[in-house]
Order: C-alpha cells, then structure tokens, then sequence
C-alpha cells in the first residue's frame, strides 16, 4: 500500500482548481462587457440614422467616409487588443489565481453554503448514529436467545428507526441548502 507524505501544500495543489474558476469568471466579465458595448453602438447607430444623398458622387463620398473611419476604429481595436493580450499574458496565471481565490472565498461566506455545510455534518453524525444503533441492536440480538432477541429487537431497533428518519430528514434539508447556495454563486460569478 502506498504511503502519503504528510508535507503535501494545499496551497499549491488548489491553484490549478482557482485559476480556472477565475478564467471562467473573467470570460463571463468580458462577454457582458462586449454584449453592453453592442447594444450601445446599435442605440447609437440609431440615433446617427440620417437621410442619404442619392447622388451617385454624394454616394460614393458618403461610403469611403465611412470605410475610412470603421477601419481606423477597427486598426484602433486590434492593436488596443494586442496591447491587451500581451498585458494578460503577462500576469495572467496569477491573476486568474488571485480572482478565482476571491470568488470561492465569497461563495463559502454567503449563508446559503454555509447552511448547507452545516446541514451535511448534521446528516453526517445522524447518518453514524443510526449505524452504530443498528450494529450495537444486532450484536446484542446475535447473543441472546431467540426469545430474547425478540424483545431486544423490538426496544433496541427503535432507536435506529428514529436515527435512520433524522438521517433522511438532515439529507433532506442539506440538499435544499446546496441548492440555494448553488443558485447564489451562481450569480456571484461574472461581477
């Protein structure tokens, strides 16, 4: 059987787990970011709406205007994107560490998940109990009579019955708390 070092650096071994939740985090930024900015440039469009010339030079002037501006705007946005590529690039792997970190962290705050912690470890010990309870009720059957056994298992099983419903009612009541902690990080992500 293998043996497990004990020096082993949680730190190090959840980075990998925090980067791509920040990853996750921050493209969910940008592609709200992206949705804002084009329905800002559609309302805008809108409102520039103005009545063409039909002149064919008129036309012609109109539409080499606007090439020339959309490319300049467009070669504006390909190198700001470069810029910003290189910029990511740079700390990106730490970045994305230190965002995800930040977003676990406050999902494990809110109330929903730590009511959802707190059941589980509740049906955690329910659920040992009403084992322990059974065990102890069928070792003791197993060493008496038949007749004995009878009534012991009557009084005895009694207790693990009422665990083993605890038991059902703590799971019960955690997975509703995971629930609503799920539904809450759900809309953390992407602030």
């Amino acid at each position: 059987m293998a043996k497990f070092d004990n020096k082993f650096d949680l730190k190090v071994a959840t980075k990998p787990l925090y980067a791509g939740v920040g990853a996750t985090d921050l493209a969910v930024e940008r592609v709200r970011g992206f949705v804002t900015g084009a329905q800002k440039r559609v309302a805008d469009a809108q409102k520039n709406v103005r009545k063409v010339e039909l002149e064919p030079k008129a036309l012609r002037d109109q539409a080499v205007t606007q090439v020339n501006a959309r490319v300049g705007a467009l070669e504006k946005r390909v190198s700001e994107a470069q810029a910003d590529a290189k910029a990511t690039v740079g700390g990106a792997y730490d970045g994305l560490v230190t965002r995800g970190e930040s977003l676990v962290t406050r999902i494990r705050r809110q109330e929903s998940t730590q009511a959802a912690t707190s059941s589980a470890k509740t049906a955690t010990t329910k659920a040992k109990t009403a084992n322990t309870q059974a065990t102890k009720a069928t070792k003791s059957t197993a060493k008496t009579t038949a007749d004995t056994a009878k009534r012991t298992a009557a009084t005895k099983s009694a207790p693990a019955k009422s665990s083993a419903k605890a038991t059902g009612t703590a799971a019960k009541q955690t997975a509703t708390n995971a629930a609503q902690a799920t539904s809450d990080a759900a809309a953390k992500v992407g602030d």
